[in-house]
């Protein structure tokens, strides 16, 4: 296997990944150097292909300590298991990874950039490099298991697992495609405070994040996550787990960090911003905290009474001393986005989301109430900040969502029920959100832009 034939390969492309991270600043600095430009872009796309390409001989060969084989093979396997097995099992999870690395270098092709400058289209492309690769490195710890290219131990004689359908296909490329798409919100809105190059961007893959998003909450809400059973053990599924991780992840992108972006925008000078922010903080802080202590509720596990309050107190600070701390980063030159404080409070939230369930399962108590604040937080400017003629009407639209997400939470006894609830309240927030922007662009015009 290769891990055991070539013991350098996974941490020499762990290093390139790692590379990636950081190519805003290298890959400017890379373009005197062709060669080396070349082999900084393409080594990951080498690498990884090559995981597929030996993982497939693997399986068409039927190497008998392979561990792909021996569980879902045997020695009888047909072509088409062979294949099946290569696009739905780890090898699946590779051939994504491949797709993200692929998508990342690819981007300045997109129809949505056709438009921008050359500068952008590098910018966005740097943008999803390293997005792209931390979620390469988040793939390769959750869904491959550590002898996933090392030979067998202890391997049964005969299959004991069937080949998985071409349904976890259509997963895998489900939720590679909200990875792409997030990527593409995060790098497209943090050109919008000094051009509107992505503003196109943005909007179309806003658009096909809420649609891919949706069918990958109906999968997911076919499994048993946030059900008594799975509480315990959340990533006794790993794939479940991952799909939870990812879709949680591209909701935040997509209708609370991206939304944000253009209320920003269109007050970019606002003189209650400061005000906007202060509140916001305390709000964000009562719902999360509300909304986990009812989660706790439901979940034993975790206790009840005064030690459930006490753990809902301890993971909202945790929470917002990890936010507090990204919020300092303005004061160090990461100050490009319209209000760079707000930005990197929810680049806080988007860490958590990715990296804190890998940390501790406690995590995923917290994510009902982001979902509960991030729909409040998206009204809230709007409400403080709406332009003089259409403030009447601004705050009895707020008004009338708070009642609906209010109603919404209420009315659930179970923590599954608190976190649909929770997820239902930010698309109706988003939602409102739209009705109420379409209107004060066509009633008060000049007074909305920036």
């Amino acid at each position: 296997m290769l891990a055991d034939a070539a013991p350098w390969y996974l941490p020499v492309l762990a290093l390139t990944m790692l590379a990636w991270l950081g190519a805003g600043s290298l890959e400017p600095r890379l373009r005197a150097r062709p060669r080396l430009h070349g082999l900084y872009l393409g080594l990951p796309v080498l690498m990884l292909t090559g995981l597929v390409v030996h993982r497939a001989n693997a399986l068409f060969s039927l190497h008998a300590d392979h561990t792909e084989v021996a569980l879902y093979l045997g020695s009888s396997a047909s072509s088409m298991e062979k294949l099946r097995l290569l696009f739905t099992g780890n090898g699946g999870v590779e051939g994504a990874m491949v797709a993200l690395v692929v998508f990342a270098l690819a981007s300045p092709a997109l129809p949505s950039l056709r438009k921008a400058s050359e500068s952008t289209k590098r910018l966005v492309r740097n943008g999803l490099m390293a997005h792209n690769a931390a979620w390469v490195l988040l793939g390769m710890l959750l869904l491959l298991p550590t002898d996933a290219h090392a030979a067998g131990t202890s391997l049964p004689s005969n299959p004991t697992l069937p080949v998985p359908s071409w349904s976890v296909f259509a997963g895998i490329v489900l939720f590679t495609l909200l990875v792409m798409m997030a990527g593409e919100l995060l790098a497209g809105t943090s050109r919008m405070a000094a051009n509107q190059d992505t503003k196109t961007l943005v909007q179309r893959a806003m658009l096909k994040t809420w649609i891919a998003g949706t069918l990958a909450w109906m999968a997911v809400f076919q499994s048993d996550v946030f059900t008594t059973a799975w509480w315990p053990r959340p990533a006794h599924d790993p794939r479940s787990h991952a799909a939870l991780l990812v879709v949680s992840y591209a909701t935040l992108v997509s209708m609370f960090h991206a939304p944000l972006v253009e209320v920003e925008h269109r007050f970019s000078h606002h003189p209650r911003q400061s005000r906007t922010l202060a509140g916001g903080l305390l709000l964000a802080a009562v719902v999360v905290f509300l909304v986990t202590l009812q989660t706790l509720s439901f979940v034993p596990l975790y206790g009840d009474g005064m030690v459930a309050v006490l753990t809902a107190w301890r993971l909202v600070a945790t929470m917002f001393l990890a936010c507090g701390l990204l919020m300092m980063f303005p004061l160090v030159g990461y100050d490009a986005a319209q209000r760079p404080e707000a930005w990197w409070f929810r680049i806080g939230w988007l860490v958590l989301i990715a990296v804190g369930p890998l940390l501790s399962a406690t995590t995923w108590l917290l994510v009902p109430g982001m979902f509960m604040a991030a729909a409040a937080l998206v009204l809230f400017p709007l409400f403080v900040e709406a332009p003089t003629r259409p403030v009447a009407a601004s705050r009895v639209g707020f008004l009338v969502v708070l009642g609906v997400l209010v109603a919404l939470w209420a009315v659930v006894f179970t923590a599954r029920g608190v976190l649909l609830s929770s997820l239902l309240s930010l698309l109706v927030a988003n939602l409102a959100l739209r009705a109420l922007l379409s209107r004060w662009t066509a009633s008060s015009g000049v007074e909305t832009s920036a």
